[in-house]
């Protein structure tokens, strides 16, 4: 089948979907009660100076720069006595304040905006109000029928409908409706008005004063997206996304039920076999998921060969436990010339779901995803009545394309080289370029995964070197309780490889994101395991047998942390400027009375990655009475691949139970502990 596997030529897996672009039309404006007055713009004060003098803040924000007079003497001493250069505050500066230009007034108030726009405020009658004018809802309030204190509140737009009842400023209950589109969106509207009400409901312990309206923000900010660019019953962008989600389903079910032809896999149960399809194969749909409105695509999740622990501690764990890496998809405006645009279908892959290669796809070996071209959809025509006169008649030019495109965010964002990068574009696919001025800073892997101290960046002409010390916690054989190590790691970098952070793109078809997805798992399964051996951990990872399915209490000390990260000119500068002995005249510590026990001296642990033509890691520890040396490469979907290794020899590879050990072993155990120092401790324990 297509489900993505590594071959010689990244990324070139079927045909990148190209649909002929016909030229996009601008967008129509949804015409609402709020969009000429509601929202404030520090762009749209500028209409004239008599209309700004007549504002009764003119008077304060007009008055002279010039030295400022008191009329009392103690009000000059008292300003006299302050300290303005302890505060911190520069008086040039402030001078010309009054004499900025209109842009850079604009881009002061945009600045402070934002700034506020950081805090959505609280669940309150009022708040959702506020929001709704801001997101351009049209809403309006509605009395409860049989009197009382309850009332609803209503806002929607071309294509949703939220009714929010408030009994005494607290919400009761929330509904969500999808005004005359097709079943396969309808169907997730009770979903997804149960997570709004759990958005805006109190929890025990809280009450109006303390429920932050900040989820149910941004559920809504996505909601008010797709309506704000939908254009009637024919551009419905939630039929959009529904009906991608409707396939990759079909996708989904038919990859479940192709491993579950495997009696192995069946008997490792369904949570690894769903595991395995996530991780390995075309992700996991869902809609209205994980407190989050919309679409989902997870295809990665930390611990995924570990499973979920058991007993009573499950129920209070949440889902930080396995957290997932997701895609969250939807429609954003078309910028980019040339990029197809949205299409409304369900038809993105074939009845059959597979279909056998053809002479092109002879590489792939067996039944490959049957995708599909679906048709262009169409925007509607203009309303002649809103038309502007001094503009050509739009409905001369025929049909026109809409001006929207599917969009994807990545959560959490993923590192990735500028080569992958480079060959996403090619699929069609659009990123965000950074800024002119970031664009000349040199981003590499290691500086997105290990940032650089303020003050410092990457050189592509030095090597770099992360250490790192802390408590690894392993179980030694025939031992019910984990012990603890003290590991110093170093990790060298000795060639930096340029890189970005893949957080947004646009695209115009699904199979662009199947396509991506093994060579998103190869470099996020090496940044978490770079980051799980050179942070702290929030859970340690269990130390088990690959066969062994057994979980472990969490260590009752928590690890501790000391990291250092050091160039080539740190080294030369602590080789010319030593640091100081202490003097002679001061006096030398007292001499203990009672012997003090020696501490273990910690485990020295080198890693050195390096990134090209694949990510690698050489790792070199104590092992037995010598240096162990084994090279590991991250390959796609996460799969560890042993390049050499000197653990496994004739002496112990057959396991005290009879099990044969195999070199494929050396990385599967790494694979299921995501973590270096404990593959290190669990080599070292079990393999004797």
């Amino acid at each position: 089948m297509s489900t993505p596997t590594p071959g010689k030529n990244p990324l070139s897996q079927g045909k990148t979907p190209s649909q002929p672009y016909h030229g996009a039309a601008a967008t129509p404006s949804v015409s609402t009660p709020f969009s000429a007055s509601a929202a404030f713009s520090p762009h749209g004060a500028r209409s004239s100076p008599q209309q700004f003098k007549k504002s009764p803040a003119a008077g304060s924000l007009n008055r002279s720069t010039g030295p400022v007079n008191f009329d009392s003497p103690s009000a000059a001493a008292a300003l006299g006595a302050l300290d303005m250069n302890a505060l911190g505050v520069s008086l040039q500066g402030l001078g010309n304040l009054g004499q900025a230009s209109d842009d850079e007034r604009a881009r002061r108030l945009d600045a402070v905006l934002a700034i506020l726009n950081r805090n959505k405020g609280l669940v309150s009658e009022a708040g959702i109000e506020r929001l709704a004018k801001k997101l351009e809802l049209e809403s309006f309030w509605e009395s409860s029928m049989g009197g009382g204190n309850t009332k609803s509140f209503i806002m929607g737009g071309s294509a949703l409908e939220l009714d929010v009842k408030f009994l005494d400023n607290v919400v009761q209950s929330v509904t969500m409706n999808f005004p005359g589109s097709a079943e396969i969106v309808n169907k997730h509207a009770k979903s997804g008005g149960e997570i709004l009400l759990k958005d805006l409901q109190l929890a025990k312990g809280q009450n109006p004063l303390t429920k932050s309206m900040g989820r149910f923000a941004a559920n809504l900010e996505r909601l008010a997206m797709l309506d704000k660019l939908s254009l009637g019953p024919e551009l419905n962008l939630f039929e959009a996304v529904a009906g991608i989600y409707e396939c990759l389903c079909r996708l989904y079910d038919w990859e479940i039920q192709k491993v579950r032809e495997d009696p192995a896999a069946v008997a490792k149960g369904d949570e690894y076999i769903e595991g395995l399809v996530l991780c390995t194969r075309s992700g996991k749909p869902s809609m209205n998921t994980r407190g989050r409105v919309g679409m989902v695509l997870d295809y990665w999740k930390t611990r995924r060969l570990q499973g979920r622990p058991t007993g009573a501690a499950v129920d209070e764990q949440t889902d930080d436990n396995q957290q997932p890496w997701s895609i969250l998809i939807g429609c954003a405006p078309l910028r980019e010339i040339g990029l197809n645009p949205v299409r409304i279908s369900d038809k993105w892959i074939g009845p059959e779901v597979v279909k056998m290669p053809g002479p092109e796809d002879m590489h792939a070996g067996g039944p490959i995803i049957d995708w599909q071209e679906p048709e262009s959809t169409f925007a509607p025509p203009p309303d002649p009545s809103k038309a502007d006169p001094m503009q050509p008649d739009q409905s001369l030019l025929g049909p026109q394309l809409p001006n929207v495109v599917f969009h994807a965010t990545f959560d959490p964002p993923v590192h990735i080289p500028t080569s992958l990068w480079g060959q996403i574009q090619q699929l069609g696919c659009v990123m965000e370029e950074p800024a002119l001025f970031k664009q000349l800073a040199i981003t590499t892997f290691d500086s997105l995964v290990f940032p650089y101290p303020a003050g410092k960046g990457p050189d592509s002409t030095e090597s770099r070197t992360v250490s790192c010390n802390r408590k690894v916690p392993y179980l030694a054989p025939g031992q019910t309780k984990l012990s603890l190590k003290t590991h110093a790691s170093t990790l060298y970098v000795n060639k930096s490889i340029p890189s970005r952070t893949l957080s947004d793109m646009t695209f115009s078809h699904p199979q662009q994101l199947i396509t991506i997805l093994p060579y998103l798992r190869q470099y996020a399964f090496l940044s978490l395991l770079l980051k799980n051996t050179f942070t702290e951990h929030t859970s340690p990872n269990t130390l088990l047998d690959p066969t062994d399915a057994q979980q472990q209490q969490h260590p009752a000390t928590p690890p501790t942390i000391s990291k250092t990260i050091t160039t080539n000119q740190d080294d030369y500068n602590n080789l010319i400027s030593p640091q100081p002995k202490p003097s002679p005249s001061q006096p030398s510590p007292p001499t203990p009375t009672t012997p003090t026990p020696t501490p273990e001296p910690p485990l020295n642990i080198d890693i050195t990655l390096t990134m090209l033509p694949v990510p690698r890691l050489t790792i070199i520890f104590p092992f037995r009475n010598r240096t162990a040396n084994v090279t590991l490469e991250i390959r796609e979907n996460g799969h560890v691949r042993v390049e050499s290794q000197d653990v496994l020899d004739e002496g112990n590879r057959i396991a005290p139970n009879g099990r044969q050990r195999r070199v494929e072993d050396v990385g599967g155990v790494l694979e299921v502990l995501e973590d270096v120092g404990g593959w290190v401790e669990f080599v070292r324990s079990r393999w004797v």
